[in-house]
């Protein structure tokens, strides 16, 4: 059995959806379908999700909840209409609409791009339609449950030959719409794929598979053939868009491999996502980055010596809600790595208390940084790698902020300025991936 995930670039139109009903029926046993809301048709258009959000939003403003209901309500009917379908979807359009002018939650109103996407689906493929929102996905507080989503979707799923689910949201305890960050659909298509007891959980995006390097930066990067769990969440976690980092989590645990497709070219070998793999063809498969990170620097005489220094560092972030990603050491000094979108709201907060907490000799906030990692598993044992990292950052004229790597020596993180981001990652790429 095959669970298949496709994402919104590949149900945009009615076409769309007739390229994702041709690819199912090449396999028999591809029967669980998860799908996203339909994504652009073209440069300006815009996502249903989005226009989804707008709602919510004048709806919050009491604003014209109906005129921004209308594109999405007309695009969902255009695309039925264009696939020949006599689904009839106008009573629950209304039913949505005065929800949403009720004061339906944002994720509630965000989902309904995922609900009629799958609506449709089912009724293309002649598949059962099945509501994640009737499952319980998250616990009271909202927080994904891998174990209650296992075992409510697993028993709705009994019995089932087939099923097109929705993506992206799923029941809390109380019965509430709860929905996981964007492009969360990824999680959905694992949830289901590790319920059904599927032998493989198909990805299928507007890509040949997992490639080495962002193609907004990278010209033309080659795909990855085969990858483990643990890099592939490495790539994703720092910035790789292909497969959402949270996906990995339900199909690890029961060892379900993960295919990366293209619905365009079908045909492409794409990538495989497996527990493990053969020695890589090279020591570092693919390196990705992000911008807006923020260093939260805390210099201290003697601090070394200091019993509980980093838990009470560590604890006023915790108090003020903010995660961090890289921490980095040295005699007397303290840097942690925090996204800057997260750390803004508490900036103020969390310098007066990480005062009061640790009485610093110096205390600073500094933006502005990119966080690159190169990942691989052939990257252990290796001594000569870091210095053609170095070398190669170096030559480019790159100046290295802050440097951070794991025991495991899987990866190796890098931190730079924003305005050097695109030059480090072509130098390290080059030196990497040289042209051939």
């Amino acid at each position: 059995m095959i669970t298949a995930k496709f994402g919104g670039t590949s149900l945009c139109d009615a076409s769309h959806f007739q390229t994702v009903r041709e690819i199912l029926s090449r396999r028999e046993d591809r029967r669980f379908v998860v799908v996203s809301a339909p994504g652009k048709r073209f440069g300006d258009d815009v996502k249903i999700t989005d226009q989804l959000y707008r709602c919510h939003q004048e709806a919050r403003q009491g604003g014209q909840v109906e005129a921004a209901f209308a594109p999405v309500a007309t695009r969902f009917r255009e695309i039925v209409a264009g696939l020949g379908l006599s689904l009839d979807l106008e009573e629950e359009f209304r039913a949505t609409l005065w929800a949403m002018e009720r004061g339906a939650g944002q994720a509630f109103c965000a989902s309904r791009g995922e609900y009629f996407s799958a609506r449709i689906m089912a009724a293309l493929l002649d598949l059962p339609f099945l509501d994640p929102a009737q499952c319980t996905f998250f616990d009271q507080s909202g927080q994904f449950d891998g174990e209650a989503a296992q075992d409510t979707l697993a028993e709705k799923l009994r019995g089932l030959p087939g099923a097109v689910m929705p993506g992206f949201y799923g029941g809390m305890p109380d019965g509430a719409v709860a929905t996981f960050s964007r492009g969360g659909s990824d999680i959905s298509g694992a949830i289901l794929a590790r319920a059904s007891g599927s032998a493989v959980y198909e990805n299928w995006t507007d890509v040949s598979g997992v490639l080495a390097a962002d193609p907004r930066v990278i010209a033309a990067p080659p795909p990855i053939g085969t990858m483990t769990y643990v890099e592939v969440r490495e790539l994703a976690y720092l910035g790789a868009t292909v497969l959402h980092e949270d996906a990995i989590y339900p199909v690890k645990a029961a060892g379900i491999p993960i295919h990366i497709c293209n619905t365009m070219d079908p045909e492409a070998p794409g990538t495989w996502i497996v527990a493990q793999a053969r020695e890589p063809a090279a020591a570092i498969p693919g390196l990705a980055g992000r911008r807006g990170y923020s260093a939260i620097q805390v210099e201290k005489e003697r601090s070394n010596s200091e019993v509980g220094y980093c838990r009470k560092i560590l604890s006023c972030l915790e108090r003020n809600g903010v995660p961090f990603e890289h921490l980095a050491t040295g005699i007397g000094s303290v840097s942690l790595v925090a996204q800057t979108e997260l750390l803004e709201p508490h900036r103020q907060q969390l310098l007066s208390d990480v005062e009061a907490a640790v009485h610093p000799d110096s205390l600073q906030i500094c933006d502005g940084l990119s966080m690159i990692a190169v990942v691989g598993r052939g990257m252990a044992g290796q001594p000569h790698l870091a210095s053609q990292l170095f070398a190669a950052v170096g030559e480019a004229g790159v100046n290295i902020r802050l440097i951070d790597q794991g025991t495991k020596e899987l990866n190796i993180v890098l931190g730079v300025d924003d305005q050097d981001y695109e030059t480090a990652m072509q130098a390290i790429f080059n030196s990497f991936f040289p042209k051939k």
